[in-house]
C-alpha cells in the first residue's frame, strides 16, 4: 500500500507560482512568510515526516522551519530563496532531531527499555533493580570523569537543546557546540560498556 501524500493541483500551482515571484522579486520579506506557509507547509510537512516518520514531530519541525525564518527576517538577514531557506533548515531541524534521539537512545538513556517493558503496578525484581542503579552509577561516574564545559554541554543536548541553542548560551560559536556534544559522547561511550539486550 503506497502512503505518499498527494498535493492538489492548487497547492502545486501555487508552490510553482510563488516560486518563480521570489526568483525574480529580490529579497524576501515578512509579509510573503504568510503566502509562502500557504504554498510550502505541505511539501515540508510531507518531507519532514519523510524523516522522522513521526507525523507530530514533523508538524513541530515545519512550525520550528517558519518561526525561524520570521526570526531572520525580523533580525534584518536577507533571504533571497525561502523556499531554499525553509527547505535547508527543516532538513537540518529533522537531522538535529533524529542525532539527538540516537544519544538519548544509546547513551543518556540506556535502561529507558527495561521501564516501558515494565508493567504498570507491578513491582520490579531485585536484579532489575540492581541492573537499572549499577547503569546510573556508571553514567554518574562517565559524567563525572569529564570537563566540566563538557559535561554541560552534554547535559543541555540530553534536555533537548539544540548545538546553536548550547554555543548561545556558553557563548561558544556553533562549530565548537558540536565538536563539545560530539567529543563528550565518544568519550562515555568509551567509558560505559555496551548495553546488552
Amino acid at each position: 500500500m503506497e502512503s505518499k501524500v498527494r498535493e492538489e493541483p492548487s497547492n502545486l500551482l501555487l508552490v510553482a507560482e510563488y516560486a518563480a515571484h521570489e526568483e525574480c522579486s529580490g529579497a524576501f520579506g515578512l509579509d510573503d512568510v504568510a503566502q509562502l506557509y500557504t504554498a510550502r507547509r505541505r511539501n515540508l510537512l510531507g518531507q519532514a515526516f519523510a524523516m522522522v516518520r513521526n507525523r507530530a514531530i514533523a508538524e513541530d519541525l515545519t512550525q520550528e522551519a517558519f518561526a525561524r525564518l520570521v526570526a531572520e527576517i525580523k533580525s534584518g538577514n536577507t533571504v533571497r530563496s525561502a523556499v531554499k531557506w525553509t527547505t535547508t533548515v527543516l532538513r537540518n531541524l529533522a537531522l538535529n532531531h533524529l542525532e539527538h534521539s540516537k544519544v538519548v537512545a544509546r547513551v543518556i538513556e540506556p535502561d529507558s527499555q527495561s521501564y516501558i517493558d515494565s508493567i504498570p503496578g507491578r513491582t520490579r525484581s531485585a536484579e532489575e533493580t540492581y541492573l537499572a542503579e549499577e547503569s546510573k552509577a556508571r553514567l554518574k561516574v562517565g559524567l563525572s570523569q569529564l570537563a566540566p564545559l563538557e559535561r554541560e554541554c552534554i547535559l543541555m543536548f540530553a534536555e533537548g537543546y539544540s548545538y546553536r541553542e548550547i554555543a548561545l548560551k556558553k557563548k561558544l560559536s556553533h562549530g565548537v557546540a558540536v565538536d563539545m556534544v560530539r567529543r563528550s559522547l565518544r568519550k562515555l561511550r568509551k567509558q560505559l560498556p555496551a548495553s546488552r539486550g
